[in-house]
């Protein structure tokens, strides 16, 4: 049985997550796992141990972060079509309802992972959500986002403020997100250190008025050893090395890339933060790979061209939080 640490983010603030454009009024709707690792990291470098940052980064696996309401744990649904079947309903309708499916509640993500058909009923369908029973009528999604109207204060004098739009998404009060990391013990524990600093920074944008602020707490979480696995799972992004590549078998893999980029909103220069980073290309979450042998994935320098010494080098990590599963086809 593999036992990971279960890394809950709870009693958040408000949180915006940029998409990398310069709009506000639309938050992005996912945490991924390449913020995660670039925040813990850049907490880590003001602690001066800057110098070690691309080695931090390969030395530990995070997952993207997933919600949770109370005792209830979502997983991402696996990239293409998913062997669940709606006993209670006609097959075109429960047919677009899988469809919009992102998330499933852990007791039935390893009965799915371990290569078992869910057969569910209507009812345990909310939305993006798969619930593992059909009497939770009281269930309320995890978070719900709010669009207000803000106005820009400009610092020369004789100009008008400038209004525009900013999305917040807000969570429950007893619900929020959880990341999975795979680490050395002791290692384990100087990044749980890092998380309770990130929880005072906060995450997203705004956070100097009190944006993406949490509360952290940690607990172990085993998935089943599944001795027939014929394949890996992604929760995490994932930037393959060239040996990867000749194993993915990407012909009959089923996977979904994403361009990461954005602004280095989290320079600790001032003047670097309207730079944008330079684009990649990543494996997203839920992506699968008809392998057994585990990736490795790199860490890259996303460092836009700027002739400045003191630009820092900008590392994203696209190493892998892999599980293994089975899958029928």
């Amino acid at each position: 049985m593999a036992t990971y640490t279960l890394v809950k983010l709870k009693n958040m603030t408000p949180l915006h997550i940029g998409t990398g454009q310069e709009n506000y009024d639309f938050s992005a709707s996912d945490l991924r796992s390449d913020t995660l690792s670039a925040a813990l990291a850049a907490l880590q470098a003001q602690q001066g141990k800057g110098e070690d940052v691309r080695q931090f980064l390969e030395s530990f696996a995070i997952s993207s972060a997933f919600p949770f309401v109370g005792d209830r744990y979502f997983l991402p649904k696996p990239q293409g079509k998913v062997n669940i079947e709606v006993s209670d309903a006609e097959e075109y309708p429960s047919r677009k309802k899988l469809k919009k499916l992102r998330f499933i509640e852990q007791g039935l993500w390893k009965e799915l992972i371990a290569g078992r058909k869910l057969i569910v009923k209507e009812a345990q369908l909310k939305d993006k959500f798969l619930l593992s029973d059909s009497e939770a009528n009281d269930f309320d999604k995890p978070y719900l986002s709010q669009v207000n109207q803000r106005v820009t204060v400009p610092r020369e004098e004789g100009k008008d403020a400038d209004p525009f739009f900013f999305e917040w998404i807000y969570f429950r009060e007893n619900a929020g997100l959880f990341c999975l990391l795979d680490a050395p013990e002791k290692l384990r524990e100087e990044i749980l250190d890092l998380f309770e600093r990130l929880s005072e920074a906060g995450l997203g944008t705004d956070r100097n008025v009190g944006g993406g602020k949490f509360e952290v707490e940690a607990v172990p979480f085993s998935l089943p050893e599944i001795a027939d696995a014929n394949a890996m799972m992604l929760l995490s992004l994932f930037i393959p090395t060239e040996e990867d590549i000749k194993r993915l078998d990407l012909e009959n893999a089923r996977y979904e890339l994403v361009r990461r980029g954005g602004f280095i909103a989290g320079s600790e220069e001032v003047d670097f933060r309207h730079l944008r980073k330079k684009s990649i290309y990543m494996f997203n979450t839920g992506s699968i790979f008809k392998t057994t042998q585990r990736p490795t994935g790199k860490v890259v320098d996303l460092r836009p061209d700027w002739n400045d010494e003191r630009l820092h080098p900008v590392f994203r990590s696209g190493k892998p939080f892999v599980v293994p599963i089975k899958t029928m086809e």
